[in-house]
């Protein structure tokens, strides 16, 4: 997968992707194991040079919610997918549900 990632020149990130590391990172059931704080790993994890935060405009968010609704529980999973498919791109996730849904192209990070 780091192999797929590093051969692209720029990559998209969906700003809820953001969010939902601060989550995890905040909370205790969840050790993402940083080794530094948040505000200094984001901009080591996020190199500006290679990296696009993506806006969330009105067809991604009308698109998040047009996907049906067994689509997937998770707002911030439905943007982020939504995010995806608006700007053709594959989806690197670990979510099942993402994973398996014919919908999205996807790479996995288990």
């Amino acid at each position: 997968m780091r192999g797929s990632l590093n051969a692209e020149e720029t990559l998209g990130l969906s700003p809820f992707s953001l969010i939902e590391v601060a989550q995890k990172n905040a909370s205790p059931k969840c050790n993402l194991n940083l080794r530094v704080p948040l505000d200094q790993w984001f901009p080591l994890a996020l190199p500006a040079n290679r990296l696009r935060i993506l806006r969330i405009t009105p067809e991604i968010a009308i698109k998040a919610y047009d996907l049906g609704p067994d689509f997937h529980g998770d707002p911030a999973d439905r943007v982020i997918a939504a995010t995806s498919l608006i700007n053709n791109l594959v989806l690197v996730t670990s979510d099942k549900k993402l994973l398996d849904n014919p919908k999205l192209d996807t790479l996995c990070t288990r």
